[in-house]
């Protein structure tokens, strides 16, 4: 990456961060902000399996059902918490999952292409939208701070795998799938995280916006981080490199697609969530 590419990451990263973060605060704007992220991803990834097909209509309207199935499943969160929802909330899941295929048997003929529009509206549904609305339930439980810390872990978590992996890296993690990432670069972005962590848990307290994290499981969650970004970068990158593409799109200046900007942060999401849990914090 040259120098103008590296400020205009930056530049967009000061501009695009703040909003981001400030859309935690309130859950009706991260109901908000995660719709249209995961809009945004899906049709990316409904693109990247079918970018030879020309039916744009199938694939807004796709994007359109995905989409949707977050947001609906945020209100159905907050009613199945008042105790006036008759299901559980992640049934809006599998009804996703069916209209997206009835919608695809109506206006897709050609069998491969079918096969494609299934594949990928599937996987949407699962590893793009209700992986990245584990969100809700970390607002839901345990407040706007944790959320937000939950999200900013994974920047810091990134920020640090990139400076130290540019700095030291000699060791490749994966030279087959991700050839520019490295064990330094794991190492340094876990201690990011790591202080990151302790960091945002002292400012926190002090603001009473977060549970006390212990000193333990401040590792523990760094490690974790560490762990499944590196799954989530490398899950997109075997699709990124099956297809043959550098990015997942153009929507972000200096970062390529918005799947780019998520791909860890999808895994990690439910993760944190199921350690918040398991931890009793």
């Amino acid at each position: 990456m040259n120098k103008k590419e590296l400020w205009t990451r930056v530049l967009s990263g000061v501009i695009i961060g703040p909003i981001v973060v400030f859309s935690y605060l309130t859950y009706p704007t991260l109901l908000g902000l995660v719709t249209t992220i995961v809009m945004l991803a899906s049709f990316e990834l409904i693109e990247l399996f079918t970018s030879d097909v020309k039916n744009d209509f199938i694939k807004l309207l796709l994007t359109f059902i995905i989409g949707t199935s977050s947001l609906i499943y945020g209100f159905s969160l907050e009613a199945e918490y008042r105790g006036i929802l008759p299901f559980e909330s992640e049934g809006i899941f599998f009804l996703a999952f069916v209209a997206s295929v009835f919608s695809i048997m109506l206006l897709v003929k050609e069998i491969t292409h079918t096969k494609r529009f299934i594949e990928s509206s599937a996987l949407s549904i699962i590893y793009v939208s209700f992986f990245l609305s584990n969100f809700y339930l970390i607002h839901l439980n345990y407040g706007a701070g944790m959320a937000i810390l939950a999200l900013t872990t994974v920047w810091a978590f990134d920020a640090g795998a990139y400076f130290f992996g540019l700095s030291f890296g000699k060791h490749k993690l994966s030279p087959h799938f991700s050839p520019k990432k490295s064990w330094e670069g794991l190492l340094g972005g876990i201690f990011f995280a790591f202080a990151y962590i302790l960091i945002f848990d002292s400012i926190g307290i002090f603001f009473g916006s977060i549970q006390k994290i212990t000193l333990l499981q401040t590792l523990i969650f760094a490690l974790m981080v560490g762990f499944f970004d590196t799954i989530g970068d490398l899950t997109e990158s075997i699709i990124k490199r099956y297809y043959n593409v550098k990015d997942s799109g153009e929507i972000l200046p200096g970062h390529g697609g918005m799947l780019d900007r998520i791909d860890g942060l999808l895994i990690v999401t439910p993760m944190w969530y199921f350690l918040l849990r398991i931890l009793w914090i």
